[in-house]
């Protein structure tokens, strides 16, 4: 069976003009979390992607590690001081990474390529967290159903994290764009647990 593909609805890139977003310095903590596990959750996809046995639990990782990417983009747009824009942009960005999360078989992940330089030096500094980041730690090397309730975990930790972020924020633009990341994080989840219960490693009980 299949996994049934991600929603559509993820964020488009453009950004509102007009004067930067003032931000507080706790809605400055945030974002500083939100782009560190934003970080170690590419790293943590990017190599459980090289490291599982089923091809499509790897091409699966691969897609989330694509929107994980984009989320990051988004956190580091809104330290700048720029709103988001939550689009129907998104729509077409979304169906271009499940075509290249579809014909990418396990040589990595593919990233989008609108982020230019700074886009490379984060790719660079993902590849090293990706070696510390799961998989194979210390000799140690985790199953396919390890993986998942690892990532699994981990999308719960993000997801309330979020939650938590958007009630903090006083711009209701960037509330809304938080509020979105978190209804995709919550997607990821629900991806990881749909494999998980195809396969027996997840019962509700």
């Amino acid at each position: 069976m299949l996994c049934p593909p991600l929603r559509k609805t993820v964020l488009s890139i453009s950004c509102r003009g007009g004067n930067k977003v003032q931000l507080t310095q706790k809605e400055m903590m945030y974002l500083k979390d939100a782009k560190s596990q934003e970080e170690l959750c590419i790293a943590k996809y990017s190599n459980y992607s090289q490291q599982v046995s089923c091809q499509q639990l790897a091409n699966l990782l691969q897609q989330i590690a694509q929107h994980e990417q984009q989320h990051l983009q988004t956190i580091q747009q809104i330290m700048q001081g720029q709103v988001p824009n939550v689009g129907s942009g998104g729509q077409q960005q979304g169906g271009q990474q499940n075509q290249l999360a579809a014909q990418s078989g396990g040589g990595g992940t593919t990233m989008q390529s609108g982020g230019g330089q700074g886009q490379q030096q984060q790719g660079g500094q993902q590849q090293m967290q990706a070696s510390q980041a799961g998989g194979n730690m210390g000799g140690q090397t985790f199953t396919d159903r390890q993986i998942c309730e690892d990532l699994l975990t981990t999308e719960k930790a993000v997801a309330g994290l979020y939650n938590t972020a958007t009630f903090e924020f006083t711009n209701p633009q960037l509330r809304q764009v938080l509020a979105h990341i978190q209804q995709e994080e919550q997607e990821h989840a629900y991806q990881l647990y749909n494999y998980m219960a195809q396969k027996g490693w997840y019962q509700a009980q």
